[in-house]
């Protein structure tokens, strides 16, 4: 799986946005898991340099249904301190793939 920018093709993932600075892989993936048992793992985008929070991050669910129902449910849910934005997560082509 690539989480830098987004999902791979197969995967029934989900791009998290506005995710506040105290929001960490484990409260992303428990806000999701006690709604969408499916939920395989969470995975919150933090800058290299300096292992802040970049605001959002991916979940990716084992059920393409609970991904679905997830998109439309948790959209303006609050995450921390501040309510989500929700999308789905879109495939990165693979590397070389350019212009394909």
């Amino acid at each position: 799986v690539v989480w830098s920018r987004g999902a791979t093709a197969g995967d029934h993932s989900i791009f998290v946005g506005d995710l506040s600075p105290e929001v960490n892989d484990f409260v992303l993936q428990e806000t999701f898991f006690q709604r969408y048992p499916s939920v395989r793992n969470a995975r919150v985008v933090t800058d290299p340099t300096t292992g802040r929070s970049k605001g959002f991050g991916f979940v990716r669910f084992g059920e393409e249904m609970e991904r679905d129902r997830a998109l439309v449910e948790m959209n303006g849910v609050l995450c921390g301190s501040r309510p989500m934005r929700i999308s789905l997560a879109i495939p990165r082509k693979p590397v070389g793939m350019a212009g394909a």
